[in-house]
């Protein structure tokens, strides 16, 4: 993916969880509702005082929008994982293991 897409997709979904419509949104930080539909699909990037108006709006922290390793696609989390965990140590990684099968099975 790309900054613009994932900072669209998070922005989408942090204000799905809050309620709020696309429409609310842009009227609460001051921007035509088309621009708010560009900056979520990725078309647009917002300038740092919007971000930071869309923190206020949802009442976050500005660092939550990037915050998107859960946005990617498996091969890229999977690499993650394994890169992750190549440095751990056999007793801990059978720990892990356990935990991870707790959540899986």
């Amino acid at each position: 993916m790309n900054i613009k897409k994932d900072f669209g997709l998070r922005l989408k979904e942090l204000r799905a969880k809050k309620g709020i419509t696309q429409y609310q949104l842009a009227e609460k930080v001051g921007i035509d509702p088309k621009h708010m539909s560009h900056i979520e699909t990725g078309r647009s990037f917002p300038k740092a005082d919007l971000i930071e108006r869309f923190a206020d709006a949802l009442n976050i922290e500005y660092t939550e929008f990037f915050k998107t390793q859960h946005l990617q696609n498996r091969t890229y989390i999977m690499n993650k994982i394994n890169s992750t965990l190549k440095g751990v140590s056999d007793k801990d990684l059978n720990k892990i293991l356990k935990l991870v099968l707790c959540f899986v099975n």
